[in-house]
């Protein structure tokens, strides 16, 4: 047994029935947060502090089921309720607000999606079956459901966007000091490459990922000054991956894939690469034993959306192994996500 897993696990200490219930009614708490982030409660109560009469008829709600809600929040320190019934921001209602940096408001929302929903109600199925939740639900994968659902493509792809906290924990932990080129393979609209070209204003980039995407990406990456620098291209990694750069890098990406498919991905990179580049992995590294761990709660989305997962150290090594590459150095961030290197065989 692990020693360190009662030290590294705050319901260690709870009494057996407590703890289980605390487990049990979690999704009450989720649901409510859900809630909140679309009607953009802490946007509202970051002006000032309101009852939920007043928020109510901002909102177009019923003041006291809003009234429940917002209580059962303050109880577990999002808000705060002072004597006269109004509610308080706190320092984590503060990453409700839409626009505060890293927020999770367009996280919450996009888990209080009907689809979303649906999927995690055939968890039981995948478990008996192993076959993916979403698909169970829908009869095809996420990303096709996406591609004819524009409504849900929007909050899918602003939910993924909200990576602020990720990206600059990347571009502070890694030193891309000997790089060239950096090609951020999947690299949406290209949030984490931006940053990491502006504080390294010796690099040049390139944006790789599908057209719809990249149409998209072009203005930001303008905006912000870098079209001389950054060179946008529109393909599909599961076909290849382009050649030019040094750097190879895939943020959250591996993690939606199975094995057979996230070898695909990584051989397409070891098509491009020579020996002496390298190939970066940003993601959450599932730790063994009992402790408390975010990436255990993530693997659990992966299976239930999309059929991919997070994996152990070891089982990114041996990935890397079946595509061509030896695993040479990980490193820690600020965030809940680790950087893993290397670098073709």
């Amino acid at each position: 047994m692990n020693d360190t897993s009662e030290a590294n696990n705050p319901f260690a200490s709870m009494a057996p029935d407590k703890a289980l219930e605390t487990f049990i009614m979690g999704e009450a708490v989720s649901r409510c947060l859900q809630v909140i982030a679309k009607l953009l409660i802490a946007d509202r109560l970051s002006q000032s502090p309101e009852t939920a009469e007043v928020l109510a008829r901002e909102t177009s709600t019923h003041a006291r089921s809003l009234y429940r809600v917002l209580r059962t929040v303050a109880s577990v320190g999002v808000f705060q309720e002072d004597e006269q019934g109004r509610f308080h921001m706190t320092p984590t209602a503060e990453l409700l607000r839409s626009d505060a940096p890293g927020s999770m408001q367009p996280w919450l929302v996009l888990r209080g999606e009907e689809w979303h929903r649906s999927s995690w109600n055939k968890l039981y199925n995948t478990v008996c079956t192993g076959d993916t939740a979403f698909n169970i639900a829908y009869n095809e994968g996420l990303f096709d459901y996406l591609k004819h659902d524009s409504d849900a493509a929007t909050v899918f792809n602003k939910a993924m966007a909200a990576t602020d906290n990720f990206t600059q924990a990347i571009v502070d932990a890694y030193d891309f000091g000997d790089a060239h080129k950096v090609i951020d393979v999947g690299g949406g609209y290209g949030s984490l490459l931006r940053a990491i070209l502006q504080k390294n204003t010796h690099l040049q980039g390139v944006l790789y990922d599908t057209k719809k995407v990249t149409n998209q990406a072009r203005t930001g990456i303008e905006d912000a000054g870098l079209g001389s620098r950054c060179e946008i291209i529109a393909g599909d990694f599961f076909s290849e991956v382009p050649a030019g750069a040094d750097v190879f890098l895939l943020r959250r990406i591996i993690h939606d894939w199975d094995d057979e498919k996230s070898v695909q991905i990584l051989k397409n990179c070891r098509k491009s690469m020579d020996k002496g580049m390298k190939l970066l992995l940003a993601e959450t590294i599932i730790e063994r034993g009992n402790a408390l761990s975010p990436g255990k709660f993530y693997d659990i989305d992966m299976m239930v959306m999309v059929g991919g997962l997070e994996r152990t150290c070891d089982e990114y090594a041996a990935l890397f192994e079946a595509a061509g590459f030896t695993l040479t150095n990980v490193v820690s961030t600020e965030s809940n996500m680790s950087i893993l290197e290397a670098q073709p065989e």
